[in-house]
C-alpha cells in the first residue's frame, strides 16, 4: 500500500515550565482568557470574573506571575472497584488552550519581525502572507501567497502538532482606498494594508484614518462588483500538487530553520506519514451504479450511454420550448440540433435519456432588451397557457451570465426560475457565449441531458445497494454576503438507495421548523413502510443541542425507539487537514479512501481516481470531506461495521449528483440543499412554489 502523508509537522514544548503574567484588567498587547482556562492562583488573587488577561511571558507591573509545567503531572488512584488508573493532577500545568494561544503569539511575532504580513484567522490560527512569485501582469495588484499555521495537541500523533496549509493567493491593490471611494461603497472594503500591517477596514487605527492615501485594500468580490470587473474562470488544475509544492517550499525556507525551531522545536523531519492502521476504504461495490434494465457500471457517462437511464420520466407527453433574445436565434438553432441528435458528437435527448424531444414552436418566447429582459419575460410567460396534460420544460438562452457584476441583472436568472415554477415548468439555462466560442461544447451535452431528465422526475441512475428500512435526511446551507439572512438551510429526504422524496427550506435560526420537517419526513416514511430501523441525518456542520433535542423529543412522541445517527459533513477547504498519496505523482488518494483522524472523525476522499492508475484528469482534483459521526445510542459509534456503513453511504451519495456525469466530493444530501439555499433568498417571501418542492428544478 502506498504511503500517505499529512500536512502536519510535530514539535516539543520549548521548555518544561513557563511563567505567565496575569491581570484582571485589559491592557494593550494582552490576550483575553476565559475563567475556565486560567490557573487557580489567578482566581484566588483577583476573585472570580468572566475573563482575565495575560501578557504571557512579558513581565508587566501589577500583573501576578504564575509558573506552571507545560506537561501535566499524573498520579495513580484506585477506583471504588479497586481498579488502579492514572489521572491528571488538577492545575499541575497550563491548559493546552492557553499554551496554544501562547505558541500562536510566538509564531505571529516571529513572522512579523521578519517583515511579513501576518493576521489571525477566524479561529485564531496564524495566517502568513508572502510575496508570490506569480505577480499581476497588468500591474494593478501585488500578489501574495497565504499560509496558515495551526497549533494542535495530539490529534493524529502522540506529540504537539503544527498544521501547515496553503490558502491560495490574495491580491492587494496598488491603488489606495482614497482613489476608490467614488466607485466602491465603504461596506465593500474588508481587509486592508497600512504600514505593512493587515487590518479590518472598520478597525483601522486613527493614524491610518488620517492617511487614506496610504491604505490599500485587499481584492474581494464586492469590490469586483463595484468596479464591474469580470469574473475569473475557476482554476481546475491539480490543487494537491499546488498545495504540497507550496507547503514544502514554505517548510524549507521558513520553518526548517534554527530561528523558527528556537521558538517551536520541530521534531519531525518534514511532514508526518499517515499511520497505515488509520487508513480504510469503502466497499468496491460502492462504486457501482444501476442504469437501465438493472445494468451496472462505475462511470456514469459510460453507464447511461450503454444502458440508458435507470428510470424514465413518468411524463409521457413532454414539450420543450425556447426562451431567447432575438439575436440568439442561431444559438437556439444549434442547441435544437444538439438536443435533436443531428450531430454525431451527441446522440440527442431521445436516444441518450430516452426522453422524446419535441420543441413546441408556439410556446417560444423572444425578447428584445438584452440588458433587462425581465419585463418582457414576465409579461409573455404570464400570457401563456400551459396545457396541464403536458409536462413542459423551458430552454432559456440567457444573455446575462450568473456571474455578471451587476446584481440587478443577476436577479433575472432567479426571477425567471421562480415564475416558471409557479406555472409548473422547470427550466434549463444555456450560456450562449459557451455555445459560440467553445468548440468542445458537445462535452457539456450529457450533463445538460441528465439534469433535464432529473427535472422531469426521471432517474438517471440509482445506487447499487439493497433497500433498507431507514431514512436519510440531508441539511445544507449557503452563506449569503449581500443579504441580511446569513444562512438558509434545506432539509432533503432520501431512501438509502438515493431516491429523492421532498425538501423544505429554513432560515438559520428556525431550529424547531427544521426539526418539524425532519419528523414529517419520518412520518411520511412510516406511513408507507411498516418499520423504520434508523434515522440518518447528514448535516453541514456539527449539530448543537438545540437542533438535536426537538428531533429526539418528536421521535419519542411518535413512539419510535430508533437510533438517530448524525453525520456532520464539512468541506475541507485549503485551511484544513489534507493527506497526500506519496506513491502517485499527482498525490490525490484513491477514491473511497478514508482516514481515521480521532475517535469519531474521518477524512473521506471522493473523486474519480478509482484505482492506482485509472483517472481522467478532466474530472478535477477534489479535496476530501471531513466526517464526524455521533449517535443517540453512543455505543453504536464504537461498532466499526456500522461506522463503515455510514462512511460508505456518504461516499455513495456523492455519486448521485445529477447535474454532471462526474462524481462530486460532497454528497447530494449536503450539495442539493446548498444549491437551493443559494437561490431561495431571491424568491418572493423566501418561499419555493409548491411545484418545486418535490422536483429537482435547481439542477
Amino acid at each position: 500500500m502506498p504511503k500517505h502523508c499529512f500536512n502536519i509537522l510535530t514539535f516539543n514544548h520549548p521548555s518544561e515550565s513557563l511563567t505567565f503574567y496575569f491581570s484582571e484588567k485589559e491592557q494593550e498587547g494582552t490576550t483575553r482568557i476565559h475563567k475556565s482556562l486560567v490557573p487557580d492562583e489567578v482566581i484566588d488573587k483577583y476573585g472570580e470574573q468572566e475573563h482575565y488577561y495575560t501578557s504571557f511571558c512579558q513581565e508587566i507591573g501589577g500583573f501576578i506571575p504564575v509558573t506552571k509545567q507545560t506537561t501535566p503531572t499524573y498520579e495513580k488512584i484506585a477506583t471504588e472497584e479497586g481498579i488502579e488508573k492514572s489521572v491528571q493532577v488538577s492545575d499541575s500545568a497550563f491548559s493546552s488552550r492557553i499554551l496554544k494561544r501562547y505558541y500562536n503569539s510566538l509564531i505571529h511575532n516571529h513572522f512579523k519581525s521578519k517583515g511579513c504580513l501576518v493576521k489571525p484567522n477566524f479561529v485564531r490560527d496564524t495566517e502568513v502572507w508572502l510575496k508570490s512569485d506569480d505577480q499581476d501582469k497588468e500591474g494593478l495588484y501585488k500578489t501574495f501567497d497565504k499560509f496558515t499555521l495551526r497549533v494542535q495537541f495530539k490529534t493524529v500523533s502522540k506529540e504537539l502538532e503544527l498544521l501547515v496549509t496553503f490558502e491560495g493567493k490574495s491580491k492587494i491593490f496598488k491603488t489606495p482606498v482614497s482613489s476608490l471611494f467614488e466607485e466602491v461603497p465603504q461596506k465593500a472594503f474588508n481587509w486592508v494594508v497600512f504600514d505593512r500591517c493587515l487590518y479590518h477596514y472598520d478597525e483601522l487605527p486613527e493614524e491610518a484614518r488620517r492617511q487614506y492615501d496610504h491604505v490599500y485594500p485587499i481584492w474581494n468580490f464586492e469590490i469586483r462588483d463595484a468596479l464591474h470587473q469580470s469574473t475569473e474562470a475557476p482554476d481546475k488544475t491539480n490543487k494537491y500538487k499546488k498545495f504540497k509544492t507550496a507547503i514544502d517550499k514554505f517548510y524549507r525556507q521558513y520553518l526548517n530553520t534554527s530561528e523558527f525551531k528556537a521558538i517551536i522545536p520541530l521534531t519531525s523531519n518534514g511532514f508526518i506519514e499517515v499511520d497505515e492502521k488509520r487508513i480504510g476504504s469503502v466497499e468496491k461495490a460502492s462504486n457501482k451504479l444501476i442504469f437501465g434494465e438493472q445494468n451496472l457500471h462505475v462511470v456514469p457517462f459510460s453507464g447511461i450511454s450503454k444502458h440508458g437511464p435507470f428510470a424514465l420520466s413518468p411524463a409521457v407527453k413532454i414539450h420543450f420550448f425556447f426562451i431567447l433574445h432575438e439575436d440568439d436565434r442561431e444559438v437556439a438553432a444549434t442547441i435544437h440540433r444538439y438536443l435533436n441528435g443531428d450531430f454525431s458528437t451527441f446522440k440527442g435527448l431521445t436516444k441518450f435519456i430516452s426522453t422524446p424531444y419535441h420543441p413546441d414552436k408556439n410556446l417560444a418566447i423572444y425578447f428584445n432588451n438584452r440588458e433587462n429582459p425581465w419585463p418582457e419575460l414576465y409579461d409573455q410567460i404570464n400570457d401563456k397557457d400551459f396545457d396541464p396534460d403536458i409536462q413542459h420544460l423551458a430552454i432559456y438562452i440567457s444573455p446575462i451570465s450568473k456571474n455578471v457584476p451587476v446584481k440587478s441583472q443577476r436577479l433575472v436568472y432567479y426571477k425567471l426560475k421562480e415564475l416558471l415554477l409557479k406555472k409548473g415548468v422547470s427550466s434549463q439555462v444555456i450560456d450562449p457565449e459557451k455555445v459560440i466560442t467553445n468548440n468542445k461544447y458537445h462535452y457539456s451535452l450529457p450533463n445538460i441531458a441528465i439534469a433535464i431528465l432529473a427535472k422531469l422526475n426521471g432517474i438517471p441512475w440509482r445506487l447499487n445497494t439493497k433497500p433498507k428500512n431507514e431514512l436519510v435526511v440531508g441539511v445544507g446551507a449557503f452563506k449569503h454576503t449581500d443579504i441580511d439572512v446569513q444562512y438558509i438551510g434545506s432539509a432533503f429526504s432520501f431512501s438509502n438507495t438515493g431516491k429523492f422524496n421532498r425538501f423544505e427550506c429554513f432560515q438559520k435560526d428556525q431550529t424547531k421548523e427544521l426539526a418539524g420537517s425532519i419528523l414529517r419526513a419520518v412520518k411520511d416514511y412510516v406511513s408507507v413502510n411498516s418499520e423504520i430501523s434508523r434515522l440518518i441525518i447528514h448535516f453541514y456542520k456539527e449539530m448543537n443541542k438545540d437542533e438535536v433535542e426537538p428531533i429526539e423529543k418528536g421521535l419519542k412522541e411518535l413512539k419510535l425507539k430508533i437510533p438517530v445517527f448524525i453525520v456532520a459533513i464539512n468541506k475541507t477547504e485549503s485551511s484544513d487537514i489534507v493527506a497526500f498519496d506519496m506513491g502517485w505523482k499527482d498525490l490525490m488518494p484513491v477514491s473511497g479512501t478514508f482516514i481515521k483522524l480521532s475517535y469519531n472523525r474521518f477524512l473521506l476522499f471522493n473523486n474519480t481516481r478509482y484505482s492506482a492508475s485509472e483517472f481522467n484528469f478532466n474530472d478535477g482534483f477534489s479535496f476530501p470531506v471531513k466526517l464526524k459521526i455521533n449517535c443517540s445510542n453512543p455505543e453504536l459509534v464504537d461498532d466499526y461495521k456500522t461506522v463503515k456503513e455510514l462512511i460508505d453511504q456518504v461516499y455513495q451519495f456523492s455519486r448521485m449528483y445529477w447535474k454532471s456525469v462526474r462524481q462530486q466530493n460532497l454528497p447530494v444530501t449536503i450539495k442539493y440543499p446548498e444549491m437551493v439555499a443559494e437561490m431561495l433568498p431571491h424568491f418572493d417571501g423566501n418561499e419555493i412554489p409548491e411545484f418545486g418542492k418535490d422536483n429537482l428544478w435547481f439542477l
